[in-house]
């Protein structure tokens, strides 16, 4: 169902409509644009031509002061201080595309310095995070450093632990916080309730960006770099984690993401090379799809069901055969974790059949057998197929561990705080969350958690945002070029819909025909379940895409839904 209709239809008759006009009249005259890109930009919140001049034209400028994330001076002296002092330091990252491309861009950064610190991914089965004995180990091998990326904000036991071992710990992260802070030498992370930085949405490999420009900067004025650092080639990797994490595309996230897809295409790198030169992707294809479905699920894989250290490996490599050969490797590691995970999902769908679990408020199974490299992308999927809060648990050593996903109408992690008496430890935010039990708590951990749930994630009808009405007529390539400047598509940042009137739709199978009101014939493709066949007036909302055949230029419909005419 259209949702958030835009416009004078809307805010209906008066002084909301004539507000409407007056600025879309100010955006289109001020920035010479068409009135329907003004409505679109409108439709997003953009009210005033300043407003829309940013949005459309990103700065690495217009990128935040990152001496606004707490700790940041305290972080920034404590690296200098271990490069100056020839410190043994460590890299201590999480498993996924997050924590991997974050630990990529620091040691990236060292090594330009010479530098070549020591690297520690902890495999899926050590759980997220700092771990004792990872601590211990360290200690042991003389690092007197410990930098957590995308981990750490609350392992409060484990920073102690490092402390009584002589190892300082500077924590760069993102996940939710609780009140009482690890007693690191610096925390950064923008979700601190100290925090001044704009946005606090970032993704972990974003809050690592910032600390770098930090780190550059304060070197470079002190004199402390014999050569140029250019960050701007990392923000491949910052896109990357920051896709990955389904951070928000919007305001400091935008900058980057914007940038890191601009370098993609003029100066890829090895890693991405190595997909051209093996032909899964195209040059001129990197977009939202190439991220979310090819690139980001290989990167994800080897952490999930193999070693999250292929990846790292293979997003620093610097030789192309090697890259070829790593990615070949990714591929592989990727299509186990596809059938692992099928195999997962089938057994939960025929669990809930047989034990009638179809009255439940959440989803909270267990099975010792069950990969913990999936059980997070498998708690996602049953969110989407069941619209309930789903958490999958397997057996890890002598405990179990859990990977949960939500949607909106639960904060899941304020949910798992509140069951905290009955875990051993948890993680994550609004969305997602890890946690740990003995295998004595998972039957009231379950009930305890199914009661906290008010009301299952409503699977009612799906609401699709419209951004602007438009009329077939405003359809022209220049608009579409235009409509490309608003990207990068993605979470907190989609593709522009448009709701748009026609006098007839016709479909066969998920090809769909539109004659317009002119009586000109438009193509498109149904995103959703298969189109009846029907030809009458509707309305339709899509989103239109610029497609190109034989060297020729047209706009395709990707169509959302199908609506009866305005009035009927």
């Amino acid at each position: 169902m259209a949702d958030n209709l835009p416009g004078p239809e809307r805010f209906g008759a008066g002084d909301d409509a004539t507000v409407f006009q007056a600025a879309v009249r100010s955006i289109a005259e001020g920035l010479r644009v068409p009135d329907l890109a003004a409505r679109i930009l409108y439709g997003r919140g953009i009210t005033d031509p300043e407003e829309a001049h940013r949005l459309l034209n990103p700065k690495l400028e217009h990128l935040s002061d990152p001496f606004l994330l707490p700790d940041m001076e305290q972080g920034v002296e404590r690296i200098i201080s271990a490069i100056e002092n020839g410190e043994k330091l460590c890299l201590y990252g999480d498993y996924d595309a997050d924590g991997v491309t974050s630990v990529a861009l620091m040691a990236n950064f060292l090594k330009n310095l010479g530098l070549a610190p020591e690297v520690y991914l902890p495999q899926r089965s050590e759980g997220y995070g700092l771990n004792i004995d990872a601590v211990k180990r360290l200690s042991e091998q003389g690092v007197s450093l410990v930098v957590c990326l995308d981990c750490g904000s609350t392992d409060i036991e484990e920073v102690v632990e490092a402390t009584r071992h002589n190892v300082d710990t500077i924590i760069i992260d993102h996940h939710e916080i609780s009140e009482v802070h690890p007693p690191a030498l610096a925390l950064i992370n923008p979700k601190r309730a100290d925090s001044r930085f704009p946005t606090r949405e970032l993704a972990a490999c974003g809050v690592t960006f910032f600390f770098l420009l930090a780190l550059r900067r304060t070197m470079h004025n002190r004199g402390l770099l014999d050569r140029q650092i250019n960050l701007k080639k990392e923000l491949d990797l910052v896109t990357v984690g920051t896709i990955g994490d389904m951070a928000p595309l919007i305001d400091d996230n935008r900058v980057m993401v914007k940038f890191g897809m601009e370098t993609m295409k003029k100066n890829p790198r090895t890693w991405l090379r190595s997909f051209f030169s093996e032909r899964i992707i195209y040059k001129d294809t990197i977009d939202e799809y190439a991220m979310n479905f090819i690139i980001i699920p290989r990167i994800n894989a080897a952490g999930r069901v193999s070693d999250a250290r292929h990846a790292l490996d293979f997003l620093t490599c610097k030789e192309e055969h090697d890259a070829r050969m790593m990615l070949r490797g990714l591929h592989a590691i990727n299509r186990k974790r596809q059938r692992i995970e099928e195999g997962t999902i089938r057994e939960i769908v025929e669990i809930m059949e047989k034990e009638n679990l179809a009255h439940k408020k959440s989803i909270v199974l267990f099975n010792k057998d069950w990969h913990v490299g999936v059980i997070g992308i498998v708690a996602q999927k049953l969110v989407e197929m069941f619209g309930k809060p789903s958490i999958i648990l397997t057996e890890v050593g002598s405990h179990l561990k859990g990977s949960g996903r939500g949607g909106d109408g639960i904060d899941l992690y304020h949910t798992i705080s509140s069951l905290a008496p009955l875990l051993l430890g948890y993680g994550g935010h609004k969305y997602a969350c890890g946690v740990s039990l003995t295998k004595n708590n998972f039957l009231p951990f379950a009930q305890a958690f199914e009661d906290r749930v008010t009301a299952p994630i409503s699977r009612k009808e799906k609401r699709v945002r419209v951004d602007a009405l438009a009329d077939f007529e405003e359809l022209t390539i220049d608009l579409l070029r235009f409509m490309e400047r608003l990207s990068p598509f993605g979470m907190g940042n989609p593709r522009p819909n448009l709701l748009l009137p026609s006098s007839s739709v016709s479909a066969t199978d998920r090809l769909v025909r539109i004659t317009d009101t002119s009586n000109r014939t438009w193509y498109g493709s149904f995103q959703g379940q298969r189109l009846a066949a029907h030809d009458r007036p509707a309305r339709i909302v899509a989103s239109p895409v610029l497609r190109e055949q034989m060297g020729e230029q047209f706009i395709h419909l990707n169509i959302k839904e199908i609506l009866p005419p305005h009035g009927s």
